[in-house]
């Protein structure tokens, strides 16, 4: 039987409302997150401040859960992830606390790990029992990272072109048309929410979240699907692998999300619209590295997506051997020219 998703138990004093119920559990947190929400809940058990996603750290953590029934990840991806990660290594249930609307972490059913460098997805997470959106925490959490979380739904934008892509090349992708058709209806949805969530308006960051609890469903019933994320989500990682750099995620996937469409030809004009209105950061200065990283960061890309299961236009290049190499790196340079030109 298909796991159901929880509806957002959302509002103002969403989260005191919510831990009423809470008994034996443990908090797996970060340290911002943890001071706003602290007196909000009932005193936990114990405490984990995630600090890596490192396997071998991860099956450290498992330890410290073991009197537990309840594991509450409160924060955003690195929290949410280790929590997923204990919840599922010691099967107890999940209870997942969004601090932001930064990522869609907690709307999926794989943890990302990490082992000798290379992305480990640890996957069949249990489905969390709670998703809960505190208005006063979203309103205090950094309005950048907030505004950053609507590049997880435009991210569909150049998903959809490389999910097309795959199923063409006659890989087991679970294309499906309606699937296909309702992500394109929440894409126009977006850019006419992109003004509101560039003015920061905490009921546009709560649409962010509800478009990310609507995915979690197709995320559960067609997990092979790649409807929102593809080449640009692969884009973002070898980014923070190349730089040696912990970003923003919606910051670089939009960057991602720019730089693959024009690779795609798949009108990255209107990605960019979205993102500029919704005021996310993209240009490399204001995500902390240079050109020379995104340089290096794709022309790595056909060897960097072998580690990822994922069919995309990338694998279009690398099948191409030196051809496509070269291909690519003329795309890139158009690329680089109009992603430069906005501001």
């Amino acid at each position: 039987m298909m796991p159901l998703w929880p509806k957002l138990s959302k509002g103002v004093g969403a989260l005191e409302s919510a831990s009423a119920e809470w008994d034996n559990f443990c908090v797996v947190t970060t340290l911002s997150p943890w001071r706003l929400a602290r007196s909000r809940m009932p005193d936990a058990q114990n405490v984990i401040f995630a600090d890596s996603l490192q396997r071998d750290r991860l099956k450290g953590m498992v330890e410290q859960t073991d009197e537990f029934r309840l594991i509450v990840g409160l924060g955003s991806g690195l929290a949410m992830d280790t929590a997923k990660y204990l919840a599922k290594a010691k099967q107890s249930d999940l209870v997942q606390v969004l601090s932001t609307c930064s990522n869609n972490a907690c709307f999926t059913r794989t943890a990302w790990t990490f082992e000798n460098g290379t992305r480990v997805p640890e996957r069949d997470i249990p489905v969390p029992r709670q998703l809960v959106v505190d208005y006063d925490l979203l309103r205090q959490a950094p309005a950048r990272m907030n505004r950053a979380g609507a590049a997880e739904i435009l991210c569909s934008h150049t998903a959809l072109f490389d999910w097309k892509l795959a199923h063409a090349a006659g890989v087991d992708v679970q294309w499906d048309d309606e699937l296909a058709r309702s992500t394109h209806v929440e894409l126009e949805a977006l850019a006419r929410n992109a003004q509101a969530i560039g003015a920061n308006l905490l009921d546009a960051f709560v649409e962010i979240l509800e478009v990310g609890a609507k995915f979690a469903h197709g995320f559960t019933t067609h997990p092979k699907a790649r409807f929102n994320g593809g080449s640009e989500h692969v884009f973002s990682w070898a980014l923070e692998a190349t730089s040696g750099k912990r970003l923003i995620h919606g910051e670089a996937v939009s960057l991602g999300i720019l730089v693959m469409a024009h690779i795609q030809g798949n009108d990255a004009e209107k990605a960019a619209e979205i993102i500029q209105s919704a005021q996310i950061g993209f240009q490399p200065e204001q995500l902390g590295i240079t050109w020379r990283d995104v340089e290096a960061t794709v022309v790595g890309l056909p060897q960097y997506a072998t580690r990822v299961p994922w069919y995309t236009i990338i694998d279009e290049f690398r099948k191409r051997g030196d051809e496509g190499a070269r291909d690519l790196r003329d795309r890139f340079a158009a690329a680089k020219d109009f992603v430069q030109r906005l501001h």
